[in-house]
């Protein structure tokens, strides 16, 4: 059991063999991908060093990035956006595709599900028991339901927060344009462009040489675990996150129950700790005690 109360300290892993993993995400335009493909493309060909095999949402062929043939990291587009478009059907598809053009079993890959928590694209309380409750574990649970949801508060632009500033967790958002808002004030001059933005957030987060970026994953993290002790779920097991996930779920809604504001988190970095590319470190590791951020 991992307790946030005190401050711990991560090193990342480049020796870790992850295999195959697979995420699905949602965002992504053919033409260009979206933040959360950008993103996995940054975390893991530029980053980590592994193959990122990219399917964009419209496309019929999948992108390649990165050079290490042995760890593949499939980051999948759905046909449609929205987490209620996560059917057995539409995920049969994906996986059938990669089956064929690949090789390898899905069933033996851990998988993550990464979707925002945007609360103008579902019902009340539509998403607790279909999909929280019911993705649980990247290697599959007793019901044999394989996949574990990392949903982002409300948006993947509380992850981009958590790599570069102190205390994102501070702040509060209701949708993901206010969260693109926050980024841009943290990012660029004010008179930027919120929609060009958009279309750059990935690179103007990793914009430093790869030893920059590596702390600011590290950072995420320690972020990461801030803002769950924030608001109440510090303890967590990497082993067990099901319990964490739905009591994340029901205090951000009792959040915005109350306020009309998420508390600013994302739980991307779950899906790096539970690989094993970030991993717990000794407290007096210097490197990883710098701060990276203004």
């Amino acid at each position: 059991m991992k307790d946030c109360r005190y401050m711990k300290h991560y090193r990342i892993d480049k020796t870790k063999n992850i295999g195959n993993v697979i995420f699905v995400v949602e965002g992504g335009r053919p033409e260009s991908g979206g933040t959360e493909l950008r993103l996995l493309k940054k975390i893991f060909a530029e980053i980590l060093d592994y193959e990122v095999q990219e399917l964009r949402r419209g496309c019929d062929e999948f992108i390649g990035h990165g050079k290490n043939t042995h760890y593949h990291v499939f980051a999948l587009n759905l046909p449609k956006n929205q987490l209620t478009e996560l059917s057995e059907e539409s995920i049969d598809e994906l996986f059938r595709r990669l089956k064929e053009e690949f090789s390898i079993k899905p069933e033996d890959c851990p998988i993550f599900f990464l979707y925002d928590r945007d609360v103008l694209s579902y019902h009340k309380n539509e998403l607790r028991g279909k999909y929280v409750k019911k993705y649980t574990d990247p290697y599959g649970n007793e019901n044999g339901d394989q996949g574990q949801l990392l949903l982002s508060y409300p948006a993947v632009e509380s992850f981009l927060l958590s790599c570069i500033r102190n205390n994102a967790c501070r702040d509060t958002a209701r949708l993901g344009r206010d969260a693109k808002t926050l980024l841009r004030k943290a990012i660029c001059h004010e008179e930027e462009d919120i929609d060009n933005l958009h279309q750059k957030t990935v690179d103007l987060v990793f914009s430093e040489d790869v030893s920059e970026a590596e702390k600011r994953l590290v950072h995420s993290i320690n972020e990461m675990d801030i803002g769950l002790d924030l608001i109440g779920a510090g303890v967590y097991d990497l082993d067990n996150l099901g319990p964490t996930m739905l009591k994340v779920y029901d205090l951000q809604q009792q959040k915005y129950n109350s306020s009309n504001t998420f508390t600013v988190l994302s739980l991307i970095g779950m899906a790096l700790l539970e690989l094993g590319v970030i991993v717990e470190c000794d407290e007096n590791d210097k490197e990883l005690e710098e701060s990276t951020c203004k």
